[in-house]
């Protein structure tokens, strides 16, 4: 069986990203997105600043999957960089969870996460095989350019 850990983690979230533009509507970036930084240390907004908010829960998503339980501030961590503080040096700072927490929200409401007391969160079954099944799709594509892949289609 081909699952989400087998396929790489950029087209994933790329494919998982636009999936949930298009197919889930519990998942929209409020009006403020467009104009907030990430974080405190970055910057300037994302690049690609009408899509950062489906690409942060697609990637929110397959963390959980690799995962299985994570709470917010373990997001914050994974989300956090370096800040520049002009002539000291830099340090480590956690990224802030007010988005995560949000997106999480935005996911359960869609039934994709599930929460888990004291604990953090965690896939439902159906954002499991939501993840699998784009997965499986993935893998179909590569196997058609390598011929080496068909034999874990069989």
């Amino acid at each position: 069986m081909i699952t989400a850990e087998m396929v790489p983690p950029d087209l994933l979230i790329k494919r998982l990203a636009i999936y949930l533009k298009e197919n889930v509507k519990t998942v929209d970036p409020p009006e403020w997105a467009l104009l907030a930084k990430t974080a405190s240390f970055k910057e300037r907004v994302p690049d690609n600043a009408e899509d950062w908010w489906y690409i942060r829960a697609a990637s929110l998503l397959r963390k959980l999957y690799v995962n299985s339980i994570i709470g917010i501030e373990k997001t914050r961590t994974i989300y956090g960089g370096r800040k520049r503080r002009g002539t000291r040096p830099e340090k480590f700072v956690k990224a802030p969870g007010h988005v995560n927490r949000l997106i999480f929200q935005q996911l359960e409401k869609a039934g994709l996460v599930q929460k888990i007391k004291n604990k953090g969160r965690s896939l439902s079954p159906k954002g499991r095989s939501l993840l699998d099944k784009l997965a499986l799709e993935i893998f179909k594509e590569l196997a058609e350019n390598n011929t080496s892949l068909k034999v874990y289609l069989e």
